[in-house]
């Protein structure tokens, strides 16, 4: 079961008073100083710049990649770099005080958007607190007054392919992506082969067998300070990605500055919807998924629809995916993917269930409860799950979409739609007692 969560308002009280102004109410959401032009109020780490990818070998077809990164502060305050068991700054920063790092590879491939990578997580031990022109523009990199505990206002931070892929990395089951906790020192263990880097199937990467493909590498950091001040939503990063025939070397484009992979996929297809569904908890971080679409008609009456759903940062993950269209629509062709967990992760792979209810027009998938299994296959942060089907029914029949949650909250749903008058709902208006109880 997981650890309980360690009460973290005395440590961000204290991180406000080391940036002066700032106050734990302004963290907290509440009215408080501005942040100067072109910056965001508190610690605001984002990645400026994907740099390299280690190609570090092969096992059984899978290839091991590690992704160079480049951070920036473009927030008001330093963002928080200790990873020292003493601690740091005499106390003012805790040994867990420091970024995660998470490395994401994805393919769009015959209108599917889907991730064929994920590794381990590096921890962040020093920040080198580099000046960089394209980090904040006329503000220049601010000496902060923990050197290199510390990422300052302004300043950048290099971590290569190689630093980024040196072993033991951490468990991403060990982190809350939201409030960016997790316990230190972090679980470490033993590796062979290409554990714990970004594991891509060969078959995934072969031009022969995947003609006109595209691909994207991603690089996304999570830490405290920055997402109890409500900054962890820039926090990803991605680029294009060019493979080399025969030795599957990956090469990237330039990088797009704060958004996660899955907003590449509207702007290579117009054709692709998008949109940011919050889960909003009472006194926590907003937690952030996307959910990007892709509605295509085959034939007169006869529509294909793709779906990617993206968790970016939500520690409460989803267990459940519906579609409800008007009338009692003919659905078949239901389909799911998944990106496995891997190197010891807890994780189960099991698909979700896809099902089609013809008295309510609804096709859903899922996984099972919390309360059955606390390591079923939810969907967790920093990864993305695809779902398709074929529908005699068009978008415009669609009534709502909804995602379950898989840790017991409130709220345990979340109802969006693509319509122009974007309806964005916890479903407190159904009735529904889920959205009312703790419970799932």
């Amino acid at each position: 079961m997981p650890k309980p969560k360690p009460d973290r308002r005395p440590r961000l009280a204290r991180l406000a008073l080391l940036g002066g102004a700032l106050t734990l109410a302004a963290a907290a959401g509440a009215s408080g100083p501005e942040a100067p032009a072109g910056q965001t109020l508190g610690p605001d780490v984002t990645v400026i710049q994907l740099t390299d990818i280690n190609n570090n070998g092969v096992a059984a077809g899978i290839r091991g990649y590690s992704i160079g990164t480049t951070s920036c502060n473009v927030g008001s305050q330093p963002v928080a770099w200790c990873n020292s068991l003493a601690g740091c700054g005499g106390g003012l920063l805790a040994p867990e005080d420091h970024p995660v790092i998470a490395q994401n590879l994805y393919r769009l491939k015959d209108g599917r958007f889907d991730q064929i990578g994920m590794s381990w997580l590096k921890h962040g031990f020093l920040s080198t607190n580099s000046p960089s022109s394209a980090c904040l523009p006329g503000v220049g990199c601010q000496s902060p007054p923990l050197g290199g505990d510390q990422l300052g206002v302004g300043c950048t931070d290099t971590y290569g392919a190689g630093l980024n892929g040196s072993r033991p990395l951490g468990m991403r089951s060990e982190v809350d992506a939201a409030n960016g906790e997790f316990p230190y020192p972090y679980t470490q263990q033993g590796f062979s082969g290409v554990d714990q880097w970004a594991q891509v199937a060969e078959a995934d990467l072969d031009p022969a067998l995947n003609p006109g493909a595209l691909y994207y590498a991603e690089g996304h950091y999570v830490t405290a300070d920055d997402a109890h001040f409500g900054n962890g939503f820039n926090n990803a990063s991605y680029a294009p990605v060019t493979v080399s025939p025969g030795t599957y070397d990956l090469f990237l484009g330039a990088t797009v500055r704060e958004m996660a992979a899955i907003e590449a996929w509207p702007l290579a297809d117009p054709a692709v919807e998008l949109v940011p569904v919050d889960v909003v908890v009472a006194g926590a971080p907003a937690q952030r998924f996307h959910v990007a679409r892709k509605v295509t008609e085959v034939a007169p009456g006869s529509w294909h629809y793709e779906y990617a759903v993206h968790n970016l940062n939500s520690d409460h993950s989803a267990r459940r995916f519906a579609v409800t269209l008007g009338g009692a629509a003919a659905v078949t062709g239901l389909g799911f993917k998944d990106i496995e967990h891997h190197s010891g992760e807890p994780y189960v792979g099991t698909d979700w269930v896809g099902s089609f209810d013809g008295a309510t027009g609804t096709v859903a998938w899922e996984t099972d409860t919390y309360a059955t299994d606390p390591d079923a296959n939810a969907l967790r942060w920093s990864t993305l799950f695809n779902f398709w089907f074929d529908a005699d029914t068009g978008p415009d029949a669609i009534t709502r979409h909804v995602l379950t949650l898989f840790k017991p909250g409130t709220p345990c749903r979340v109802t969006f739609s693509y319509a122009a008058e974007f309806v964005f709902a916890d479903d407190f208006e159904t009735g529904d007692l889920c959205s009312w109880s703790s419970q799932n």
